[in-house]
């Protein structure tokens, strides 16, 4: 239906280019300017998605972008000074927005705030925020399943959806558990691209992806994130 860009800022931060709007999600660094450079050069329409309060997905700084900002979707958990506060639209899992150019919904996390799922017309876009199959080994077995039972549940609403561009946890710190969620997301949604975040600058995770074989059923479909600063082009 079209070709998009995407454009990795940092860590689960990514700049999501539509047709005729930007959406830009949890913006925590952005190493290379790219959003700045962006600003100057494209009139379209710029939307901000925060998930949640945490400082490695919400920079309050993002702020310095209103007079050029169209809106602002954050989870509302978050705390976002701007001097219009109309622009300002905060969200609770479960919640349904409308804008002119695409509708949002809010679905759960497995740990603070939420997901955004956003539906335009030319493409649909998921964003996990820290939505993701937590597995750690010096926690106890309850709750371990505990993480189990609420990924599982909340990536089970997804599956009837399809979805064009996904943006989902693939952890190194979770050792042998590193893939469990992104291999339960990608086995059980409609997902034609997904691209890896919350990876803490280890991008060799990536490798390990694609050299387990698990992941041989849709690993054509995750695109590789090796640098802050990448620009991809996807057609969808």
């Amino acid at each position: 239906m079209g070709t998009f860009k995407i454009t990795y800022l940092h860590h689960s931060g990514f700049i999501c280019e539509l047709e005729d709007c930007i959406l830009v999600f949890d913006y925590y660094m952005d190493p290379e300017g790219k959003l700045d450079d962006l600003c100057e050069v494209s009139s379209k329409p710029l939307y901000f998605f925060v998930s949640h309060f945490h400082a490695d997905h919400f920079n309050p700084e993002i702020n310095r972008f209103e007079s050029r900002a169209e809106g602002y979707f954050i989870h509302r958990d978050c705390t976002l000074t701007l001097r219009n506060h109309e622009m300002l639209h905060c969200m609770e899992v479960g919640d349904f927005m409308v804008t002119k150019y695409f509708r949002i919904k809010m679905f759960g996390s497995t740990d603070a705030g939420g997901s955004f799922l956003i539906n335009h017309p030319k493409a649909s876009v998921f964003h996990a925020g820290d939505l993701n199959w937590w597995h750690w080994e010096e926690e106890t077995e309850s709750y371990n399943e505990q993480m189990r039972q609420d990924y599982q549940r909340e990536i089970d609403k997804l599956k009837d959806i399809v979805i064009d561009i996904a943006f989902v946890p693939l952890d190194p710190r979770q050792e042998n558990q590193y893939a469990w969620g992104m291999d339960y997301f990608m086995k059980h949604t409609h997902t034609k691209y997904v691209f890896p975040m919350h990876m803490w600058g280890d991008y060799e995770v990536y490798d390990r992806l694609m050299e387990n074989p698990e992941a041989e059923p849709y690993k054509d479909r995750v695109i590789e994130v090796k640098e802050p600063g990448q620009v991809f082009e996807v057609n969808v």
